[in-house]
């Protein structure tokens, strides 16, 4: 039993004076509550909110770059901090001097020029019973109303994207500033509160949180610096494809292909209609779009947008963005849906990567809910498959056991081979055996487990061993 020293005093069972100590029932209702409280502050200040999580998305896309050149030149954070920061108010002030006024005088003409286009549209399926899209005929019918319903759209996403920008002065300015200014300060801080957070929850919580916090920041930071790279190769692409083409509105066009792309799967083609119904309608003749007529015009915009979609499907998508949210397409495309409906643009950039860190915190909830109680079974590298299905024979029957296999390792390939799944299939069913596996970031052997029909946690393997092997 610890005793007292000199200058040290253990407090004693018979001290006087007490703490009051909240249960472990008291705790969790206090939490509660306050989460409670700030949910509910935030839904009543959410008009105010935009400037600071737009500044908390740059902070978050600048951290990556902090922190590797902290690590790999030295030197303070807030010296590096202010050198990205100056840099990109330089950037963003050429953006506002240059582009911004750009965008805004195309947007208004092709908000002028809007009913134009749709007289123009509609004179023309009138006057075409069918209409030869690629070699295929399609009822004029069939595509006035779904052309209709693009047109009726231009209005306002030109005006959006064009005046909509710089409206309302005085908030816009007020905005900006609040943007900026927290910006920069969250840019000093980087994860540093969350991390201090962490550091004053019980011993036994911290490595689990720094896990689960660890994965939520690397879907967040993949995906949305991905986005933000891929939107930006899109625009750039597509307008200088567009201004060599001739067609109008290039700019406004080419920014448009870029912001829809946040849509997955319909985005990309509505860029290509509206594309195709500019370049269509533009007007034509000697010396415009080198003389090409409208059905000309169109097959090479639909060729040419076509290609950069698939060098974005093969080179881009691929070694930027990769496979990070895994969900299902079509919760993807309702998830984004639904979020720029609820939150406007901010909800194409964030609805994806916020579901998908919802996703891993289901699946750690998941796992303390119903597979945290199960036995844990560690394979080396080494191990074999007769090795393993000896183990699984000698094991009591009835029993819930979690199968811990190292990712991309010759062990984890056993799993992707239809004998070795058969036979642990005929063995669990056989005493019977509650099995469920663990592969880590493995996706293919994850995969086959799962067909398999077994159960697959998506706990991180830092987890179990950090808590199995200390």
């Amino acid at each position: 039993m610890l005793e007292s020293k000199k200058h040290i005093i253990l407090q004693q069972e018979h001290t006087p004076v007490k703490e009051i100590k909240f249960s472990g029932r008291a705790k969790l209702i206090t939490v509660a509550v306050l989460v409670g409280l700030v949910v509910i502050y935030l839904l009543h200040v959410w008009e105010a909110l935009p400037p600071f999580i737009w500044a908390a998305v740059t902070a978050f896309i600048f951290n990556g770059p902090l922190k590797k050149l902290g690590t790999r030149f030295g030197g303070p954070r807030w010296a590096w901090a202010a050198g990205i920061y100056l840099l990109f108010l330089a950037v963003l002030a050429l953006a506002l001097v240059l582009i911004i006024p750009a965008i805004s005088k195309e947007a208004k003409t092709l908000a002028t020029d809007s009913p134009n286009i749709r007289a123009t549209v509609d004179k023309y399926l009138t006057e075409n019973p069918t209409v030869n899209v690629v070699g295929i005929e399609i009822q004029s019918d069939t595509l006035r109303s779904a052309l209709n319903n693009v047109l009726d759209r231009l209005p306002t996403i030109a005006q959006d994207l064009g005046p909509g920008l710089v409206s309302k002065t005085f908030r816009f300015v007020v905005d900006l500033l609040l943007y900026l200014i927290a910006t920069f300060y969250l840019m000093l801080i980087g994860g540093r509160a969350i991390w201090q957070f962490i550091g004053t929850l019980p011993l036994n919580l911290r490595t689990e949180m720094r896990g689960l916090v660890t994965r939520s920041d690397t879907v967040l930071g993949a995906y949305i610096k991905g986005q933000f790279l891929l939107v930006l190769i899109m625009s750039v692409a597509s307008f200088i494809f567009l201004s060599i083409m001739g067609i109008r509105y290039a700019l406004l066009l080419g920014i448009m292909t870029g912001i829809l792309e946040l849509i997955p799967f319909v985005g990309p083609y509505l860029a290509i209609t509206v594309c195709c119904l500019v370049a269509f309608f533009q007007p034509h003749g000697p010396g415009l779009s080198y003389g090409l007529d409208g059905v000309m015009l169109v097959i090479i915009v639909v060729i040419g947008l076509f290609i950069l979609r698939q060098l974005e499907d093969l080179v881009v998508i691929p070694n930027i963005i990769g496979r990070i949210v895994e969900l299902p397409p079509l919760l993807v495309i309702f998830t984004t849906i639904t979020a720029a409906a609820l939150l406007g643009p901010m909800g194409l950039l964030l609805g994806v990567p916020i579901v998908a860190v919802i996703k891993i915190v289901v699946g750690y909830l998941y796992y303390k809910l119903v597979d945290a109680d199960r036995q844990k079974l560690f394979l080396t590298e080494e191990a074999t498959a007769e090795e393993f299905l000896a183990t699984l024979k000698s094991l009591e029957a009835g029993s819930r056991w979690l199968i811990v296999v190292p990712a991309e390792t010759p062990v984890a390939e056993l799993f992707r081979e239809e004998e070795t799944l058969e036979q642990v299939q005929a063995i669990s069913q056989e005493k019977p055996l509650d099995l469920a596996f663990n592969f880590g970031e493995d996706e293919k052997s994850s995969h086959a487990v799962k067909h398999a029909g077994f159960p697959v946690t998506t706990m991180s393997q830092e987890h179990f061993f950090a808590n199995n092997f200390r």
